[in-house]
């Protein structure tokens, strides 16, 4: 899907009154499987008749037809003795409301596992155990955005099951010919980042076949997990391999986040797509004009009514049975701005509940008209939830709707914003740093890399080392933020899709993970690495509310009478929580095209990065020059500097002047 601005208009046009808006049903939902019995209730309150058909294989075949019981809470349902895992089944629905159709057979939307969109649920019970969560707090995690095929399909990486979910699973898999350059997971574990953020893996519309490429942005059913990625799609293994996928994960130290994309569905009645919601209650679970027809947030169609009853239980029923059945660690929301207030702080609640690390996050903005006033930045305040800071991205690499732009990590320019950005975007529309997505490159839009090619590729006297550079100095401002730092996969050795800006249903070969890449940027990729372990190794990066950053960040110019170079941000971090080695850290960021000289406050300051390198102890070499009042940085890099508790220089809280007012 096509990122859209958090601007997009709101209008008012509130949803007409629907006849099942006051039926609400509390009793659990889908197939309730015991060895002796299953249960099958599904609520259709607006029908007069429902029909179970089970079948015996997951295509063709006679059905056996099961008129179901209604109850006054508009479910209807029936239970047969016997055992039914791995049985198939749908549902028939009539009603005097026209766009019933008595020949239509429906998903159930609640369904644990299906044989295709279209498809037919299957009953399931799956016992395959998943380890216990890796426990550290939200302030710790550093997100990888990655896509399921795209990480695991090339040929080179030594991956057994490529584009499966089971690829996932497989350790000790390396580059063809190069046992020093691990892929898949172990490469995770080699970065050092602590969540993966999966691309969306509930079952979607596009084609089950290996020859049609997919993002997963068109989701049909959201408790299933896609067939695309199982080794098998007519029965409930894909339920198995993707516990199996998380367990390893999680036995690896890292979390995983699902992309939801409960903005909209791929259903439609204008576009004769009915298989769940649609044909089960007609016109209940989407935003409607008062002539009938879709309003279209989500840019894709429709929205899903997140504020009407039964569609809000069935988004926190839908969390809740990710975060229990898969021990999943939190989501990532798709236009959340199109999910209602009201239904976003219930999850937080639900969601807690279950884990108090939870990493709940997502995009503050629609694709398009909507009625309800949008989730955007600022809404989330004290709420529970982060949000993509797209104020910083763009800060960083320029407008992503304007290709040609410039940002800081280029010439030097927006200045203010890297700073408030810096900050956790405490002083723009963030409570706590914690509520600030920071990032350069998602899914959407270009690479880092092809952004950077793009913005420069007039300038004849940009070199591809100029080039490298922005790359790692976007990398720097990033993990040396307040925030919750995250990158896409890839962009930590140079990731490219030839210029492609949006890619949702290209082939493997604009989407693919090249790990030869890996190899080739050998010192792209050590640079995130070190950035990462230095992230991870000191605590005043990581705050985690607005009084210890305004208490901790300090610009040069702005509270240290230090003066800035234009086109230049420098800032120290003060360790106020007594929890770090360091007493505090220098960051200087040179946007400019030019080596730059920046005042520093004194002390026993050692280089922990430069242009070249970043490590997690001092470089035993460097080049950058750094002396008692100065440090020299080269152009497009980042300098970072650190002050040992048990150094000989004075304590960092006296260092420098710092004006009484603070911002």
């Amino acid at each position: 899907m096509t990122q859209a601005e958090e601007t997009a208009t709101s209008t008012n046009g509130a949803q007409l009154p629907h006849p099942a808006d006051a039926i609400v049903c509390y009793e659990p939902l889908g197939a309730i499987y015991i060895p002796d019995s299953t249960e099958f209730r599904v609520w259709a309150p607006t029908a007069y008749r429902v029909t179970l058909r089970l079948y015996e294989t997951p295509v063709g075949g006679h059905p056996r037809l099961i008129n179901l019981t209604r109850r006054r809470d508009g479910a209807w349902d029936t239970t047969l003795l016997g055992d039914w895992k791995g049985a198939y089944y749908t549902y028939t629905a009539e009603g005097h409301d026209p766009r019933f159709d008595p020949n239509r057979e429906l998903v159930d939307p609640y369904a644990r596992a299906v044989t295709a969109h279209d498809g037919r649920a299957i009953v399931v019970d799956d016992r395959t155990p998943v380890a216990d969560r890796p426990v550290f707090p939200v302030s710790e995690a550093i997100i990888y955005e990655m896509h399921l095929r795209d990480f695991t399909v090339d040929p080179d990486s030594g991956i057994q099951r490529r584009g499966r979910y089971l690829g996932l699973t497989e350790a000790g898999t390396h580059l063809t010919a190069r046992r020093d350059v691990p892929t898949g997971i172990d490469h995770l574990v080699e970065l050092g980042i602590n969540v993966v953020q999966l691309m969306p893996i509930c079952e979607f519309h596009s084609e089950e076949s290996h020859d049609h490429y997919g993002w997963g942005y068109d989701t049909v059913h959201f408790q299933s997990p896609d067939g695309w990625y199982a080794t098998e799609r007519w029965d409930a293994r894909r339920v198995t391999e993707v516990k199996r996928m998380v367990d390893a994960l999680h036995r690896r130290g890292i979390r995983v986040t699902l992309d939801m994309v409960f903005n909209h569905t791929f259903e439609s009645f204008t576009k004769h797509r009915i298989y769940s919601f649609e044909g089960l209650v007609p016109g209940y679970y989407y935003r409607l004009r008062p002539d009938g027809s879709y309003w279209n947030g989500s840019g894709t169609g429709n929205e899903f009514r997140t504020e009407a009853p039964m569609a809000r239980r069935f988004l926190l029923d839908t969390v809740r049975y990710w975060l229990t059945e898969y021990k999943v660690d939190g989501f990532r929301f798709d236009l959340l701005g199109l999910i209602d207030v009201e239904t976003m702080v219930q999850i937080v609640k639900v969601a807690r509940a279950i884990d108090p690390h939870v990493l709940l996050y997502g995009e503050p903005w629609a694709g398009g008209s909507t009625p309800i006033e949008i989730n955007g930045k600022g809404r989330q305040r004290g709420r529970g939830w982060a949000v993509f800071n797209d104020h910083f991205r763009d800060a960083l690499k320029g407008n992503v709707f304007d290709a040609r732009a410039k940002g800081f990590i280029q010439s030097g320019t927006q200045t203010a914003s890297i700073k408030r950005g810096v900050r956790g975007s405490i002083e723009d529309f963030a409570d706590s740093p914690l509520e600030a997505v920071n990032y350069a490159e998602c899914h959407d839009n270009h690479t880092l890399w092809d952004r950077i090619v793009i913005s420069t590729i007039d300038t004849a006297t940009i070199t591809d080392a100029d080039r490298r550079a922005m790359n790692g100095l976007a990398a720097a401002a990033i993990f040396t933020s307040q925030g919750i730092p995250f990158i896409q996969s890839g962009q930590e050795f140079l990731r490219r899709k030839s210029g492609d800006h949006n890619s949702y249903d290209k082939p493997d070969a604009v989407n693919m993970i090249r790990w030869s890449e890996k190899a080739k940027n050998r010192d792209v990729y050590s640079y995130y690495r070190g950035l990462i372990a230095i992230r991870r190794a000191h605590p005043l990066f990581r705050l985690e509310t607005a009084d210890e950053v305004r208490a901790a960040v300090d610009f040069l110019d702005d509270h240290l009478d230090l003066p800035a170079p234009d086109g230049c941000v420098g800032y120290q971090i003060l360790d106020v929580t007594g929890r770090d080695s360091w007493t505090r850290a220098l960051v200087l960021l040179n946007g400019r095209d030019r080596r730059t000289e920046f005042t520093i406050p004194p002390g026993a300051w050692e280089v922990y990065a430069d242009d070249r390198r970043a490590k997690a102890f001092p470089l035993d070499e460097t080049s950058a020059v750094v002396n008692a009042t100065s440090a020299e940085v080269a152009p497009h890099s980042a300098l970072i500097l650190g002050e040992p508790r048990n150094s000989n220089g004075t304590n960092g809280k006296t260092n420098g002047k710092k004006k009484n007012k603070r911002k």
